[in-house]
């Protein structure tokens, strides 16, 4: 128990220690950075989606306002019929051809779009969350080496003969033990 306390172990304890403060610091910084990339992605994406959305329902009500003058005009004043059925839009053609007009398939066609930036803005809100994991479990790395480098700086300045200097070495060394653990768990996510 001695030999934990002596300047040699104590010197290595703080210089590793240092090191892994100053790179979980570091990896704090640049995985921050790549959350909050993936939050101002999917934000825009999620904004496109919902301008698509109000897009579509648009062209779904044009559709049926169309759709309503077509079914009124037919058999009236075929040249009106012809004005609105000309008017329609591609999906709601190919839903008359179904003999379905409005179906689950003409919605799935109308909001395609929409859907496929929504999917997109969970896939970037799904990363952004791995980021943001990762950068907490590195948080916390980072924390218990400061805490650890603290410990080995404090038994280093006690002198040789106290009995606190190898018990703050030996936190200071399971600060390490713990921090490797945590930086490995975290590049593992």
């Amino acid at each position: 128990m001695k030999r934990l306390g002596s300047e040699l172990v104590l010197g290595i304890l703080v210089v590793t220690l240092s090191i892994f403060t100053a790179a979980n610091n570091y990896a704090v910084y640049k995985i921050g950075g790549v959350g909050g990339a993936h939050t101002a992605s999917a934000r825009q994406l999620l904004a496109d989606a919902n301008a698509r959305y109000d897009t579509g329902l648009q062209l779904i009500i044009l559709d049926y306002t169309m759709f309503d003058g077509f079914y009124i005009s037919t058999g009236l004043d075929d040249v009106a019929a012809n004005y609105y059925e000309s008017s329609f839009s591609d999906a709601l053609k190919a839903s008359m051809d179904r003999n379905d007009p409005f179906d689950k398939k003409y919605y799935d066609e109308m909001y395609a779009l929409a859907d496929e930036k929504s999917a997109q803005a969970a896939e970037e809100f799904a990363k952004a969350d791995h980021a943001y994991a990762k950068e907490s479990v590195l948080q916390l790395a980072m924390l218990i080496a400061a805490l650890g480098l603290a410990f080995a700086a404090y038994a280093s300045l006690l002198k040789e003969d106290s009995r606190l200097r190898p018990f703050f070495a030996l936190l200071a060394l399971i600060m390490l033990i713990i921090n490797i653990s945590q930086s490995l768990t975290a590049y593992s996510l």
